[in-house]
C-alpha cells in the first residue's frame, strides 16, 4: 500500500502522539521500581514474543539486508536511549529534553556530512522556530542554562536519535517488512539490555513490583515501541528525514498535552506558546514555496 506524503506525515503525527504518552506509562514503570536496563530488556523480550508470534511468516522470509539493517538500528536505538538515560542522572529532565530534540538540527547536519544531501533552504527558518518551541515548552531560558557532562552525554545521544530517522528513511523502508526491523530491534535491545539488568541493576530487581510494571510496560512494547515504530518505518518511506524529525520533535508537546488531559500538569502559557510555534515549523516544512511561488507567478 501506498502514501502520499501528506498521509504519511499524518501518519507520523499519529505516531508521535504515542511515542507522547510513554511518559505516562514509563512513568509507572519506573515508579514500580524497575531501571533503564531492565526496561529496556523486558520491553524487547515483549516486542520479539509478539513478533514471533504474530508475524513468524516474514521473519522466516527475512534476509541478509533485513537482518543487517534490524541489528543496526537496534544498536543505535540503544545507544540513544541509554545515552539520555545516562544523562538524566547529571542534568534535569526540562535540559535533556531540550537537547534531545537537537536532533533536529543534526539531521539534515547528518545527510549533509555522510549522504552529501544539501538542506533545503526553508530549514534556516524552521529548525530555529522548532528549537525556539521547545525551549519555551521545557521552560529553557538563559538565565537557567549550565553546561554540565550531564548535557554533554544527552547531546551525544541525539546523534543517534539523527541516524535513527535516517537509516528509517533510507534503509528500513526497503525491508522485506517493517515487523522484521522491529522485531530485530527487540532482539538487540534483549540483547544489550539483559546483561546491564544482571549486573547492575541486579540488587534493584528483589525490589521491582512486577505486578504494577508489567501492564504499562506491555503496552509501551506492544502497541507504542512495536505496533507505532512500524507505521513509522512505513510511513518514512514516503516522506523526506528532515520532515519526518520536525513531526517527531513533536513528541514533548504532545506528551504535555496528554499529561494535561490525564490531570499530571496543568495547562499554561508555556504550553500553548511552545505549541503553536513547533506546529508553525512544521506547517512550513510542509509547505512547496517554490511550486506555490511559480503557481502565483502563472
Amino acid at each position: 500500500m501506498k502514501f502520499s506524503k501528506s498521509t504519511a506525515n499524518l501518519l507520523l503525527v499519529f505516531v508521535t502522539v504515542l511515542w507522547g504518552s510513554t511518559y505516562i506509562f514509563n512513568k509507572m514503570v519506573v515508579n514500580a521500581g524497575m531501571q533503564s536496563g531492565t526496561i529496556n530488556a523486558v520491553r524487547g523480550a515483549m516486542c520479539v514474543i509478539g513478533g514471533i508470534i504474530l508475524f513468524h511468516r516474514q521473519l522466516r522470509q527475512a534476509n541478509r539486508f533485513d537482518i543487517k539493517i534490524g541489528l543496526i538500528v537496534g544498536v543505535v536505538n540503544f545507544c540513544g536511549y541509554y545515552l539520555r538515560t545516562l544523562g538524566l542522572r547529571y542534568t534535569t529532565p526540562a535540559k535533556s529534553s531540550f537537547i534531545t530534540v537537537t536532533y533536529v538540527i543534526l539531521t539534515p547536519l547528518v545527510l549533509w556530512l555522510f549522504w552529501h544531501e544539501r538542506p533545503k533552504f526553508k530549514i534556516i527558518f524552521a529548525i530555529p522556530l522548532s528549537l525556539t518551541g521547545m525551549a519555551i515548552l521545557t521552560g529553557i531560558t538563559t538565565s537557567n542554562w549550565h553546561l554540565q557532562p550531564g548535557d554533554l552525554i544527552t547531546f551525544l545521544s541525539a546523534f543517534f536519535w539523527a541516524f535513527q530517522i535516517i537509516i528509517f528513511g533510507k534503509y528500513a523502508s526497503r525491508a522485506s517488512s517493517p515487523w522484521i526491523i522491529i522485531t530485530l530491534i527487540g532482539a538487540v535491545q534483549v540483547i544489550c539490555g539483559t546483561p546491564l539488568a544482571l549486573t547492575m541493576e541486579r540488587s534493584s530487581l528483589a525490589h521491582v513490583n512486577w505486578l504494577q510494571a508489567l501492564l504499562p510496560l506491555l503496552i509501551v512494547a506492544v502497541v507504542i515501541t512495536f505496533a507505532a515504530r512500524g507505521i513509522q518505518i512505513r510511513a518514512q518511506k514516503y516522506t523526506d528525514a528532515t520532515s519526518a524529525s520536525l513531526i517527531l520533535m513533536s513528541e514533548s508537546f504532545f506528551a504535555t498535552v496528554i499529561s494535561v488531559l490525564l490531570g499530571y500538569d496543568q495547562l499554561s502559557p508555556r504550553l500553548v506558546l511552545g505549541g503553536i510555534l513547533i506546529i508553525m515549523a512544521n506547517v512550513i516544512m510542509q509547505l512547496d514555496f517554490q511550486n506555490t511561488r511559480l503557481k502565483t507567478e502563472n
